[in-house]
């Protein structure tokens, strides 16, 4: 289980080498694309990502409309649950043979385990780790779930781990041409309070030639874990996926960025409001002398008077002039001191200044919105929606948005835990997609479900796994 142990940093600038030599076959099969040279890391720590990943996970606690999409999407993408249902290409495979119960006993044997924190946390629930981790996908930018497993490497559930404390390891050192360069590390390393948990990478303990990471040392040894040094033991691995972006090449990058400052802008504008209210609706005054000047002890009366306004239906304050503008010009001219005006005079128009603030935070919520590609009808905004366009709204976002993150998403777990970790090539999972139009799919799942039960099923509820009304 990961620990539940900030850290602190330092910058240090390194060097990376290419793979090593390897068959023209192996290289056929890998990408040969250049490496960053020079990467910015904490020593000993990983990767520092492009962004601070606690300040991006801070803008869900202040902008309200960035923290609804993001639990929107999350909830549309994995919280509704999903079917173990047949692979693409497999040819009709039998729902009561081992391979599905192997699936079957993982998401959702009695013994599986399911965790949304570090040991001693509450259990819960597939849907609930797979949310958090996705809110982490579009919060942060990346996401990492630790793959719980028995001794003998067979997985048996999934943790939640906060991925504001995950970072990407690039620590083995190498001689180029007599120079130390630092090159490609290997696996994960967890931070918290300044205590480090390391993680390996999900398939390592798998295959022919497996490698192991010590869960407290970080070191790295392939073929047997007994090789890790004394006291040490192989780490969990870690599911890390980012969210692909062309300006970061290890973290992802979270789509919204582009409104950080439209988050900032409309969180000062809140600040804004909550000060007019604060001082109950006064706006600001400017306080004109005409044909004087007040005295000393006039101005701080005058100040503590407007200092403390707020809560007061009656105040006097009296003032004095010490000072005549018609003395100034002829200090002989004789001239009548009741000539003195002092005004009180609100600056600004209240009416128009609550309606510019009004329209200033509809923008900014639309923008925000905009950025994450949820409709208005999502979020509660339903000023410009009806019955007709609020379902397509829906719809559009159910098949154009949540469906593609789906797709990735299951690829991913079936890739890791089936095909890798489970050896399962012919069931996959497949998540619920609320708000489309499907019938092909249904009906395929629906074929499914009915199969796993061998037929043995009553008819009405047959007929609604199908999509039809009941029998009278």
């Amino acid at each position: 289980m990961s620990d539940d142990t900030t850290d602190e940093t330092s910058e240090v600038s390194l060097s990376v080498s290419m793979l090593g030599n390897q068959s023209a076959m192996d290289k056929a099969a890998e990408t040969t694309q250049l490496d960053e040279r020079r990467i910015a890391t904490d020593v000993g720590r990983g990767i520092v990502p492009p962004y601070n990943p606690e300040t991006l996970a801070a803008f869900q606690e202040l902008n309200e409309t960035h923290q609804a999409c993001v639990r929107m999407k999350s909830r549309y993408e994995v919280g509704y649950g999903f079917d173990i249902v047949p692979h693409s290409q497999s040819n009709e495979p039998d729902p009561g043979d081992e391979a599905y119960q192997s699936v079957e006993g993982f998401w959702r044997g009695s013994d599986s385990r399911w965790q949304v924190g570090p040991e001693g946390t509450a259990a819960s629930t597939p849907e609930e780790v797979l949310e958090l981790a996705r809110q982490d996908y579009h919060g942060v930018g990346w996401t990492s779930i630790e793959i719980l497993t028995e001794g003998d490497g067979t997985p048996v559930g999934l943790a939640h781990v906060p991925s504001v404390t995950t970072r990407v390891r690039k620590t083995t050192t190498e001689t180029e041409g007599g120079e130390e360069v630092e090159a490609a590390g290997h696996g994960y390393v967890q931070i918290r309070q300044g205590r480090r948990r390391y993680f390996g990478e999900a398939g390592d303990r798998y295959g022919d030639d497996p490698t192991f990471v010590g869960k407290k040392t970080g070191e790295v040894v392939h073929g047997d874990a007994s090789k890790l040094p004394d006291g040490d033991e192989p780490a969990n691995e870690l599911i890390f996926i980012p969210n692909p972006s062309p300006l970061s090449l290890y973290y992802g990058i979270p789509d919204w960025v582009a409104a950080m400052q439209t988050m900032a802008a409309d969180q000062a504008a809140k600040e804004w409001n909550h000060d007019v209210f604060d001082n109950l609706g006064i706006p600001y005054y400017a306080i004109k002398v005409k044909g004087g000047t007040l005295t000393e002890d006039s101005k701080d009366e005058l100040r503590e008077l407007m200092d403390n306004l707020k809560g007061s239906r009656y105040r006097t304050a009296l003032l004095e002039v010490d000072e005549f503008e018609f003395e100034n010009e002829n200090p002989l001219q004789e001239g009548d001191a009741s000539n003195v005006e002092i005004e009180l005079e609100p600056i600004g128009s209240r009416e128009d200044l609550d309606m510019e603030f009004e329209k200033f935070r509809t923008r900014n919520e639309h923008e925000i919105a905009k950025v994450h590609e949820v409709p208005p009808i999502m979020i509660g905004v339903t000023d410009t929606s009806n019955r007709s366009n609020s379902e397509s709204q829906v719809q559009e976002f159910a098949e154009g948005v949540i469906a593609p993150e789906q797709a990735k998403f299951e690829a991913r777990l079936y890739k890791i835990l089936h095909q890798t970790a489970l050896d399962v090539d012919d069931w996959t999972i497949e998540f619920e997609l609320r708000g489309a139009s499907r019938p092909m799919e249904e009906a395929r799942v629906a074929r499914t479900k009915i199969q796993a039960v061998r037929g043995s099923i009553p008819v009405n509820r047959g007929l609604e796994m199908v999509g039809e009304d009941p029998l009278p």
